[in-house]
Formats: C-alpha cells, structure tokens, sequence
C-alpha cells in the first residue's frame, strides 16, 4: 500500500497526518512548534516537532516506519529554496523517508485545504495575517505574512495588541471607555498592567497575545465600541492584503473564492460580516467561501497529487471524512 504524509508546522504546534493513496487519512499526530529554525536551537526544535507529530501519527495508524511514496510539508516562515528550506530539507532526512518530499510556505497548503485545491485566495488571521492565491494556470502570489513587528495587520496578535493598547489608555484616561479593562486581566489571567512587561520579559508570548482575539470578539458582539474599532479594522486590514494579491493573478471573469483560515474566524460574523464588507469595497470580484479542508489535509491533497493520484471528488470525500473521524479520535477502523 502506498502511504502520503503532510505536515503543517507553524508558531503554536506541529501536525502530521498520514493518508493511504485512495484518500484515506488513518493517522493524526500533533507535537510542539517548528517555525524559527535558522535561530538559536531553531533546528533541533523542528527535527523534535517532525518526528514526535509523525510517530504520534503512525502509532494512530498502527503503522511502524513507512517509506511514503509523497511528503508535503507546510512551514511558517518558509518559502520554497529559501536558505529556511534547504536548512530544513536536512531536518526532514533525519526524520521522513519519502520517495519524494516538497517543502513550501504554511500558506501554499492552507489554501490548497481550504479551496480543495481548486483556484483562489486565501486569507490568514491566526497569530500572524498573509494573504496568498493561486489562479487558475497554477501561478501564484501572496500579501502580508511579514511578522508581528513588520505586518501581522489583522491577526489575532494585531487585535491581542490593540485591546491591550486600547485598554491601557482607557485606564490611564487617556483613550476611550472599554470593557476590556476588566476581560482583558481575565483573559490574560493576569492583571493588565502586568500583561506588557510579561510581554517585554518573555513570559508570555505572541499566542498568548493572540489568544486575546477572543475575548475582543465577545466585547464586540455586546457593541462595545472600542471592540467594534478593533475588528472593523482588522478585517479592513485582512480585505486589504486579498485586494493585494488578486490584481497579480489572472481570473476568468466571474466571482474569486476566498476562504478565511486561522483562529481570528472562529468569531463567526463578528468577523466576517465587516470582512464581507470591506471586500466588497476593495474587492469586489472577492465572495468568502467556507473552507473545505484543514491545512494539514491541504499538505496531504498536494502530496497525493504530487504523487499522481487523481484528486477526483470521492477521493476529496473520503479526505474531508476521515480527517474528521480521525480528529476527534475515532478509531482506524471507523
């Protein structure tokens, strides 16, 4: 039997899923972050995040090693022939066998999840933002996904960091009332005036700062004003970097599909009803579409096809269908 393995590693964790050549995903296996690698200890963090997702995965299948016929991997902060990719190639020999191994940015398999591998735009709000399609001739273009200092516009750090900024000045009395000032210090777990200096010291992080995207969509959703601010701008932002990318690829005419990926959308409408909006505004030939497939099942679809496997609609079926059975732990034999 023929196996493919895709990966899909980033800030917060490292995730493997292996598939059989009909569609079939029968492992799943998480492990911790593997982006940065050219830092300090960067390297030997990835080889432990590859290796311990991937057994975790093959145990699911109850598999020992396997020599997969297609490896696909998707990594933030990794562009394909970067001085990142062939740094990380040599993690990947360490711990993958694969007749044929492709190593691209996180985004590449995303959008190749979340459209099916059909053509369009993606746009990402996790702890980062990045906007990147492909038209339908197979050429591609990106937005955005300059980090948290450079870009980030839209992310869920973008909204953690404006609350915190935004809540900070209405405490001082320099900026407007908010409830955030009180849900901010919960949300955190800490009070609010400690939550920069923890930043500053390293003792929380960006996920940290990101996971505060939340608690701004739940203020929004009470019409507190400065919340409303916050996520009207971050989807001005998130329109923006689509805008961006869909004049430098070449549509038929008619509508692009753009899903929405990251953690920001798990606010539902908060967020996507002012995204919608905003789009129509700078991009009007833009129609959100739902996601179809998670990233890690994007990493699997290009594998297979790199492989040749034709992506026919039974084999997308079964894809989407066992990656949910085998996410929420069902067994193989489900």
């Amino acid at each position: 039997m023929e196996y493919f393995l895709g990966v899909d590693g980033g800030a917060s964790s490292t995730t493997c899923a292996v598939a059989t050549g009909d569609g079939a995903v029968i492992g799943i296996g998480h492990a911790g972050p593997s982006n940065h690698i050219l830092a300090s200890g960067g390297r030997e963090r990835a080889r432990a995040a590859v290796a311990d997702s991937l057994a975790r995965a093959l145990a699911l299948a109850g598999l020992g090693a396997v020599a997969f016929r297609a490896a696909q991997f998707g990594m933030t902060g990794i562009t394909r022939d970067s001085e990142q990719a062939r740094v990380f190639a040599s993690v990947v020999d360490d711990a993958v066998k694969a007749g044929m191994v492709r190593i691209e940015n996180d985004a590449v398999i995303a959008r190749a999840g979340a459209l099916a591998g059909r053509p369009g735009v993606i746009v990402i709000a996790g702890t980062g933002s990045v906007a990147f399609g492909e038209d339908p001739s197979g050429r591609q273009a990106r937005a955005g996904g300059w980090g948290y200092i450079f870009g980030d516009e839209g992310s869920g750090f973008a909204i953690g960091c404006g609350a915190v900024r935004a809540a900070l000045h209405a405490r001082d009395g320099t900026g407007e009332p908010t409830v955030l000032v009180e849900r901010l210090a919960d949300g955190a777990g800490m009070p609010l005036a400690d939550i920069p200096m923890a930043f500053y010291e390293g003792r929380i992080n960006r996920s940290r700062i990101a996971a505060l995207s939340p608690v701004v969509s739940r203020a929004a959703e009470e019409r507190d004003f400065v919340a409303l601010r916050l996520i009207d701008e971050a989807a001005a932002a998130l329109a923006r970097l689509v805008a961006a990318v869909i004049p430098q690829l070449r549509w038929p005419d008619g509508p692009v599909a753009v899903g929405p990926v990251g953690g920001v959308f798990d606010a539902g409408r908060t967020i996507l009803r002012p995204l919608g909006e905003a789009l129509a505004r700078t991009a009007p030939a833009a129609v959100l579409v739902p996601p179809k497939l998670a990233p890690a099942v994007g990493a699997v679809l290009l594998a297979m096809r790199a492989g040749g496997v034709p992506l026919t609609p039974p084999v997308l079926a079964l894809l989407a269908a066992t990656w949910e059975l085998r996410r929420t732990g069902a067994p193989v034999g489900a």
